[in-house]
């Protein structure tokens, strides 16, 4: 009888023994990965916090007797690093899904304090307000407007606005 009883409370033992390892095992996991988490947030969050486009200088090419123009914007990184190849477009309130409507220069980052070409094609020209959203990949906008002024002939497009945004204030 004594010896079944010390083999119970070994076996017991052992396992409570094991049962404390994997528990420790499992919260230090959990620790970690929580800490991989909110450091990812707060990087995304300080990013979002100091990303900042500015649209410059424009200018624009047309071909008389054509009533189509091209704009091209001087787009400034007044903020942290930002990637073009990851920005998305919408153009007068339709998301750009194919090339020709807007081109931007071809550049993988985006320096603070660097310029970058972005060019509108084929936009009529009519008395429309114009619209291009561009959306970084913090979640913040460029928003530019613009218009034709004058007839089909003789004119130019006019900047009317451009406003950064970031929806992401709040967090």
């Amino acid at each position: 009888m004594g010896f079944s009883v010390s083999v119970a409370f070994a076996i017991l033992f052992t396992a409570a023994l094991v049962s404390a390892g994997m528990l420790y095992v499992a919260v230090e996991n959990t620790y970690t990965q929580v800490s991989t988490a909110t450091s990812d947030y707060n990087s995304a969050f300080l990013k979002a916090k100091t990303s900042m486009l500015e649209a410059g200088l424009y200018n624009y090419s047309t071909i008389s007797g054509i009533s189509l123009y091209n704009v091209t914007f001087n787009i400034t990184n007044r903020g942290t690093t930002l990637s073009p190849g990851k920005w998305s477009f919408i153009y007068d309130g339709n998301l750009v899904t194919t090339s020709g409507t807007v081109e931007i220069e071809n550049k993988t980052y985006l320096l603070p304090g660097e310029v970058i070409l972005l060019t509108v094609q084929n936009v009529p020209k009519d008395s429309t307000i114009h619209s291009l959203v561009v959306s970084t990949e913090t979640g913040c906008s460029l928003k530019i407007k613009w218009e034709w002024t004058g007839n089909t002939t003789v004119g130019e497009p006019e900047l009317i606005l451009s406003a950064w945004y970031c929806p992401v204030e709040g967090w």
